[in-house]
C-alpha cells in the first residue's frame, strides 16, 4: 500500500500557516508559490516527532532557492530599476508585476458526461474566478446525458450556459463548445478539475506576454493524494509540466522535421487549454475519432496540439495558469486511465500518418521509439524494482498500445453514423479529415 500524501499550498510571502491534521499522513507534498505564481513543489515523509509550518519553509527555501531567485529576477527584469540599479539583497522587495492580459472576451467550455457531482464543484470554482464578468463566459457542454441531472444543476446558476450536444464523444461536445462560444479565445476544462482562481487571468496574460501565441496550456497539479491509486498516477509522472515557461513553434518550411513534435502530451492536457477562436478555422476542428467516448478513447487533444505547430503557430505553456485534478481514487479506474491514455496516444499517432504523408515515416519511427521507451523498457524495470510500478498497469498500459493501432480506423469509420443530429450544427467529419 502506498503512502497517502498530504497536500498542502505554500505561499513564501505570507507568514506560515498551520498545515492542518497531519495524522494518517505518512508524507506531505506542498505546492509553493511566490506572489501567487506556482514556482515548484517539494514532497518529503513527515517525521513521527512531529512537523511544522515553519520546518517547511525552512526545507522549501532550501530546496527551491534557484526557482526562488528566478523568479525574483524575473520580477526586476520586468519592472523599472531605480537610478542607483539593483542589488542581490533587494531583489525579494521588488513588487510582482501585474499583466494586462487580454482585453477580449474569453469563453470557458466544460464538457461533460453524467458527472453532475463533479461538475458542481469545477463549477464553483469557475465561479470564483479573479477576472472580470464583463470579459468572462461559462459554458456547459452536456455530452449524450443519460438524464437530465446535470441540465436542472446549470439552470440553477444564471452565470453559466447550458448547452447539449446530443452526439457522443468530447470531440463532439468541444466542436459545439466551439461553435457555440461567443469568446475569441476558448479555454477548455474537465469536469474532475478545480481551477485556481487566478487561471483565466494567467491564460490571458501569456496570450499578451507570449509573442504570436495561438494555444496556451497550463499547470496541472493533484487535488489530492488520499488513496494509493493517485499516488501512482502521480508517481507515473501525473499531468504535471513543470514550472517554467515554455513555447513551441515548429518550422517545416526551413526543413524541421515533424518527429520531435509527436510527443505532444509534453506540451499539455485537454483539461487545461486555451485556443484563440481562429485557429480552428486554419487547422480544423477537434476529430470526432478521438477522445473519451470513442473507440479510441482519448488523443483530441494531443493531435490539435500537433495540427497547430504544423500549421506554424506558437504553442505556449503557462504555468501560473494553474488547475488541480481529482486523480481516480480506484485502483481499477486508473487501471482503465492509464490504458486509455496508452490507446490514445498510439491511435493519435495512426491519425497522423494516415492525414498528413509527410509525416508518416516520422509517425512510424516515434511509435517504435515509444514502444520501446514507454512501455517496454518500463515492464523491464518493474523487475528489477517490482513495487515501484505493479505491473499490470504497466501490461495494461503495453498492451493498449498495441490495440490502438487498430482503433482510429474502426473509430473512423463509426464517426459519420453519428454526425447528422442537432439541426443548424455543422458536421465536423469532412473537416477534420482534409488535416
Amino acid at each position: 500500500m502506498n503512502d497517502r500524501i498530504k497536500v498542502v499550498d505554500v505561499e513564501l510571502r505570507s507568514p506560515p500557516e498551520p498545515l492542518g491534521n497531519l495524522d494518517g499522513y505518512q508524507k506531505l507534498r506542498a505546492l509553493v508559490r511566490l506572489h501567487g505564481a506556482p514556482i515548484g513543489h517539494v514532497e518529503l515523509p513527515l517525521p513521527d516527532t512531529g512537523f511544522g509550518a515553519a520546518d517547511l519553509k525552512r526545507i522549501i527555501l532550501r530546496r527551491l532557492e534557484w526557482p526562488i531567485l528566478r523568479h525574483h529576477l524575473t520580477d526586476a527584469l520586468e519592472s523599472p530599476l531605480s537610478p542607483d540599479g539593483l542589488g542581490i539583497e533587494e531583489l525579494s522587495g521588488v513588487a510582482h508585476p501585474a499583466s494586462e492580459g487580454l482585453r477580449t472576451l474569453i469563453t470557458v467550455a466544460v464538457c461533460t458526461r453524467d458527472r453532475t457531482e463533479e461538475l458542481k464543484l469545477c463549477l464553483d470554482a469557475l465561479l470564483a474566478l479573479d477576472y472580470p464578468d464583463s470579459r468572462l463566459e461559462l459554458l456547459v457542454v452536456d455530452n449524450a446525458p443519460s438524464d437530465d441531472a446535470t441540465r436542472r444543476l446549470v439552470e440553477d446558476l444564471p452565470e453559466v450556459r447550458y448547452v447539449r450536444e446530443h452526439r457522443p464523444g468530447l470531440s463532439r461536445a468541444r466542436n459545439r463548445a466551439i461553435m457555440e462560444a461567443r469568446g475569441e479565445v476558448i479555454a477548455f476544462t474537465d469536469d474532475d478539475v478545480i481551477v485556481d482562481e487566478r487561471w483565466v487571468g494567467a491564460l490571458a496574460g501569456a496570450f499578451s506576454v507570449v509573442a504570436r501565441a495561438i494555444t496556451v496550456t497550463g499547470l496541472v497539479v493533484p487535488y489530492e493524494l488520499e488513496s494509493e491509486a493517485q499516488v501512482l498516477f502521480e508517481r507515473y509522472g501525473g499531468f504535471g509540466r513543470g514550472y517554467e515557461r515554455r513555447r513551441w513553434r515548429m518550422d517545416l518550411e526551413d526543413g524541421e522535421r515533424p518527429f520531435g513534435y509527436l510527443g505532444a502530451g509534453r506540451y499539455g492536457t485537454g483539461a487545461n487549454m486555451a485556443y484563440r477562436r481562429e485557429v480552428f478555422e486554419e487547422v480544423g476542428l477537434f476529430d470526432p475519432a478521438l477522445g473519451a467516448g470513442t473507440l479510441t478513447n482519448g488523443g483530441e487533444d494531443l493531435d490539435i496540439f500537433f495540427r497547430v505547430l504544423r500549421g506554424g503557430h506558437v504553442l505556449a505553456y503557462e504555468p501560473s495558469a494553474m488547475v488541480r485534478h481529482r486523480h481516480r481514487r480506484e485502483y481499477a479506474r486508473l487501471r482503465k486511465q492509464l490504458a486509455d491514455n496508452a490507446s490514445s496516444v498510439s491511435s493519435t499517432l495512426v491519425r497522423t500518418a494516415r492525414v498528413y504523408p509527410e509525416a508518416r515515416g516520422d509517425a512510424v519511427r516515434f511509435w517504435l521509439w515509444w514502444f520501446w521507451r514507454g512501455h517496454l523498457r518500463r515492464l523491464a524495470g518493474s523487475f528489477a524494482r517490482p513495487k515501484r510500478f505493479p505491473r499490470d498497469l504497466i501490461m495494461a498500459e503495453l498492451w493498449s498500445f498495441l490495440a490502438g493501432l487498430g482503433r482510429y480506423p474502426k473509430a473512423r469509420r463509426r464517426a459519420p453514423r453519428t454526425a447528422h443530429s442537432n439541426d443548424g450544427v455543422p458536421r465536423f467529419d469532412s473537416e477534420v479529415e482534409t488535416g
